[in-house]
């Protein structure tokens, strides 16, 4: 989704060319061997603890939270505070650039698969059930908003401008927007040229009112005014985009077999970023550096800037579907096997937690 350290990195879908909107429905299972990011499995078949029952059931607190799967991970506003979310509404917070995690009190065991912070306070998390949660203390409680058993559709995105307008997407052309504070959903997937219904993976905006959707089938949807009106853009790949990051006047899409490119005209034309890699890429980040980061399969860890790029895998191979700049300069990444903290090089820091 987003980009700088205070702002949120994307992870998203497992499409690939041809596999496209309501025709796979009921036709995906949670597979944690692929893993792949995002929550990402658009299963109508839920995962073993995503019961379909409108009984509100809230997640249990487990000292093993911070080693399961996670799917995305996000700076609390300006703040120094990262939070993460995943498999069974886990929900956990870290205020020393990810060493140590403090699970959330969480209204849900739905898997959640985005998280969003408009100030160093309030915050959203998105999942399966269509769910919505909020936070107003930086992530450590969370109040439910919004859900819809009857879409049979999780969320795979959220992104707001700001503390009253937001915008949650994801399968099946999903898309809902808030404009006061999360109280009230409505959907706009009239704005959106998608007949087909295909799957929106991810969003992504800046601060001059410019907001990317991608998802599968290559799409991608551009607004200028902060998600009032649409158009589609004519993209660089037909394949499935899992990701998409946009600020500091550029916009990184990115997707199947290491395929992801970059444009400095808001996706008027696109620049192919050489990651080295055929693995699949699903989280991303632009640094106030200047240089972006992309991670994905296999623990694929791919670092550069215009013209130079480098790829490395983790030795443990574990997929990585998100990432986060902490304050002290490294990097905290997320996916199989829960949090991972390695340095801007790609080079594991530390043991995960027990």
């Amino acid at each position: 989704m987003s980009l700088y350290p205070e702002q949120k990195v994307q992870n998203n879908g497992i499409f690939g060319p041809g596999q496209t909107g309501r025709g796979l429905k009921g036709s995906f299972r949670f597979a944690r061997s692929c893993l792949v990011a995002a929550g990402l499995v658009l299963a109508s078949v839920s995962h073993a603890a995503d019961v379909k029952s409108n009984e509100t059931r809230s997640a249990e607190i487990s000292d093993k939270a911070v080693t399961s799967l996670l799917i995305d991970v996000s700076r609390a506003g300006e703040s120094p505070r990262l939070v993460t979310v995943g498999d069974r509404g886990h929900i956990l917070y870290s205020d020393d650039n990810g060493k140590n995690w403090t699970q959330s009190k969480v209204p849900t065991i739905q898997m959640l698969t985005a998280v969003h912070f408009s100030t160093a306070k309030i915050g959203y998390a998105v999942g399966h059930d269509a769910i919505v949660l909020k936070t107003e203390d930086g992530g450590e409680t969370w109040t439910r908003m919004y859900d819809d058993l009857s879409l049979e559709a999780p969320l795979l995105d959220v992104w707001f401008r700001d503390v009253n307008n937001g915008i949650a997407m994801g399968a099946y052309g999903t898309i809902l927007e808030t404009t006061d504070a999360g109280k009230t959903w409505n959907d706009i997937r009239d704005r959106i040229e998608n007949e087909e219904e295909l799957h929106f993976n991810a969003i992504s905006g800046d601060d001059e009112g410019n907001v990317y959707i991608i998802g599968e089938a290559g799409m991608i949807f551009h607004s200028g005014d902060f998600g009032k009106k649409w158009t589609t853009l004519s993209g660089p790949y037909q394949g499935s985009l899992f990701g998409v990051t946009a600020g500091r006047g550029e916009v990184l899409i990115h997707g199947l077999r290491g395929n992801a490119f970059r444009s400095t005209d808001k996706g008027q034309s696109w620049k192919k970023i050489e990651a080295r890699t055929a693995e699949a890429l699903f989280g991303s980040a632009i640094l106030k550096n200047g240089k972006n980061i992309l991670v994905g399969n296999s623990g694929v860890f791919v670092t550069g800037e215009t013209g130079v790029w480098n790829s490395i895998n983790r030795k443990d191979r574990v997929t990585l579907s998100a990432l986060a700049p902490s304050v002290d300069g490294n990097i905290v990444t997320v996916g199989q096997g829960g949090v991972h903290l390695m340095s801007p090089k790609g080079e594991a820091l530390v043991k995960k937690q027990p």
